[in-house]
């Protein structure tokens, strides 16, 4: 569906809930995305565009935040996996899955839109996490938890757009952002030893940090890449 609004002509996308009401946003590239039951009629839908074409104007026209940088399951015809950039393709299929072929991230998807797209990324995302966070975690548990008497902690990957980890020593959990899958692995290696290194020192310390940089000494490098992106 496209619609003459905000003057332009502009795509109209659909995500389709169990829900009564109908909820209007602007991507960055202008077209809009519909929220709203599926049984709602194209007619009433052009109407309440309409309805919204001040409020349209006013998100296009302001100013983009260039501070933070996020990204998601597919910006545009890329995506990033673990540092790299890679194409993306789309195949209508019977099942929701991913997977790397000729160097492009190709999506199989039974309905091919924004939150299908992201919720299939970030499923993936996890089983990746979790294979590597197994192989990582000998080393913090190790160094970390038995070299000071400290039970393992148990590790919990979940979506998040807050932060990229989080410690609770008094639980003895872990949490890490599926998030990091758009970065380069070191990035991983260094909020899992920051979130190990919480178990010993609860503040931000010099103390702290110098549990950080003992082993991991180019770990800026990584503050670096994740700064102001979530």
């Amino acid at each position: 569906m496209e619609v003459y609004v905000a003057g332009e002509l502009r795509k109209v996308n659909f995500i389709y809930k169990r829900i009564k009401n109908i909820y209007l946003s602007v991507n960055d590239d202008g077209s809009l995305q519909i929220k709203c039951h599926r049984l709602v009629g194209k007619e009433y839908i052009y109407a309440f565009i309409k309805e919204k074409e001040k409020w349209i104007a006013k998100q296009i026209n302001k100013p983009k935040a260039s501070s933070v940088e996020q990204l998601t399951g597919a910006s545009g015809n890329e995506a990033t996996w673990l540092g790299k950039k890679y194409k993306v393709k789309y195949i209508e299929a019977k099942r929701n899955f991913i997977a790397f072929e000729d160097d492009c991230l190709v999506y199989y998807l039974k309905d091919i839109n924004q939150e299908i797209i992201d919720k299939t990324f970030y499923k993936y995302a996890k089983k990746q996490l979790t294979y590597m966070i197994q192989e990582r975690r000998i080393e913090w548990d190790n160094f970390i938890c038995l070299a000071n008497g400290l039970p393992l902690p148990e590790i919990n990957i979940k979506y998040t757009t807050s932060q990229w980890g989080s410690c609770n020593p008094s639980k003895n959990k872990i949490s890490i952002s599926t998030r990091l899958i758009h970065h380069p692995p070191g990035c991983l290696d260094y909020v899992l030893l920051h979130e190990y290194a919480h178990l010993l020192i609860l503040n931000h310390s010099k103390d702290f940090y110098e549990i950080i940089a003992k082993y991991m000494p180019d770990y800026k490098k990584y503050t670096n890449i994740l700064k102001n992106r979530l």
